[in-house]
């Protein structure tokens, strides 16, 4: 399948900051692809980059396998979505809509009848026909935003790029769009990114996500694949909520400071770092336990806990309903068995995909020196 967008080499520098360093990127046809990653990444400088509002130093753009960098702005097909909307305060809704079939050269320009009919149908798309007569102080923060939208299709554009899109908007409304947008994507079928910090939206709507950190792209993969298998330690630290244990591993066993066994791993010796999702940690009853309850939060369908092991705290989530079960509270010692979770030796940068698990079966991944160490299991110490 030929690339929609095809990035090679992308560099750029302000001053000696490189906000970009040799990015490569393929973006499919037809997907809703996600740039991730927290403030200064990189992710709008790449997106502007594609919509050639900003140039690279160094490195290609190419869009259906042509050279984009020798064509204007204008002349890329890209519609653009801007954070803060963009509207034209003094127009209508529909005006604003028709705007980018009004500015067209003559040559180019649609009848006014059928600009008319193409504003309505994109006004009916994103539910807001009714309000075409409406001036954008008129409106909500999300109704703004589908305008905002419609505004971008209207040119029918090759790829839509859309920069933090629901960033200015409250945290129920931007949920509500989020499924909105996915829903138009499925219907309209243009190749877009999006540039989001937010975890939770890039996972919920994107068909693949790029995370990036410092210039860089750390991995690229689905939703699925970015959390559940992350690529390297930033990724796993940065996709959810997630334990980071120092440890080191001696005789096939990872330990915690004050030596608390917390897994097996095999063939590697020395400082590790070993990352836990609380989810992945169950608590037993024990009296003599390792584990000592120091806070709990049991609000809703999962009980969040802090829970000291080894001389460090780390934090556990377990179902509403296990944790009536255990009939423990505050300061009571538990059992503490950590079901999974990615180690990652020293000097080592990349992970390896968490498999399920079974009682017994491995609780650490492992990577030694970038280079993948396993199929062999590493069980919880006995």
């Amino acid at each position: 399948m030929t690339a929609e967008i095809s990035i090679r080499g992308v560099t750029r520098r302000f001053g000696a900051q490189a906000a970009l360093d040799g990015v490569d990127l393929d973006v499919r046809p037809g997907e809703l692809l996600a740039l991730l990653g927290p403030s200064g990444s990189g992710k709008t400088t790449l997106l502007r980059i594609i919509a050639g509002l900003e140039w690279p130093d160094s490195g290609t753009v190419m869009f259906g396998g042509q050279d984009a960098m020798e064509r204007h702005v204008r002349e890329r097909g890209v519609g653009f979505v801007f954070q803060h909307y963009a509207l034209f305060r003094h127009m209508t809704v529909f005006e604003n809509v028709a705007f980018g079939l009004r500015v067209r050269p003559r040559a180019q320009r649609l009848p006014r009848a059928e600009i008319a009919r193409r504003v309505h149908t994109l006004l009916n798309l994103v539910q807001l026909d009714w309000l075409a007569d409406r001036y954008p102080n008129q409106l909500s923060g999300g109704q703004r935003q589908r305008v905002a939208l419609a505004r971008a299709l209207a040119i029918e554009p090759r790829v839509l790029l859309l920069d933090e899109p629901f960033g200015a908007l409250d945290a129920k409304v931007r949920k509500e769009l989020r499924r909105w947008l996915r829903s138009l994507h499925e219907n309209v079928k243009v190749t877009s990114v999006f540039v989001t910090h937010d975890q939770e939206e890039a996972l919920e709507l994107a068909d693949r996500v790029v995370v990036m950190a410092n210039g860089r792209i750390e991995q690229v993969g689905t939703p699925a694949e970015v959390y559940c298998t992350p690529a390297s330690a930033f990724v796993h630290e940065f996709l959810g909520d997630t334990n980071r244990l120092e440890c080191r591993v001696e005789g096939g066993r990872a330990l915690l400071a004050d030596g608390t066994p917390i897994g097996r791993a095999e063939d590697i010796m020395g400082s590790a770092i070993a990352y836990v999702r609380p989810h992945d940690v169950t608590l037993a009853p024990a009296a003599d336990g390792p584990g000592i309850i120091r806070h709990v939060h049991a609000v809703g369908p999962l009980a969040q806990l802090v829970v000291e092991l080894g001389g460090v705290e780390i934090d556990v989530a377990i179902p509403a309903d296990s944790w009536a079960r255990l009939g423990a509270g505050r300061g009571d010692r538990v059992a503490v068995t950590v079901q999974a979770g990615t180690l990652f030796p020293q000097r080592a940068t990349r992970g390896i995909p968490m498999q399920p698990l079974l009682p017994a079966s491995p609780i650490l991944s492992l990577v030694r020196n970038n280079t993948v160490y396993s199929g062999r299991p590493i069980h919880h110490p006995e």
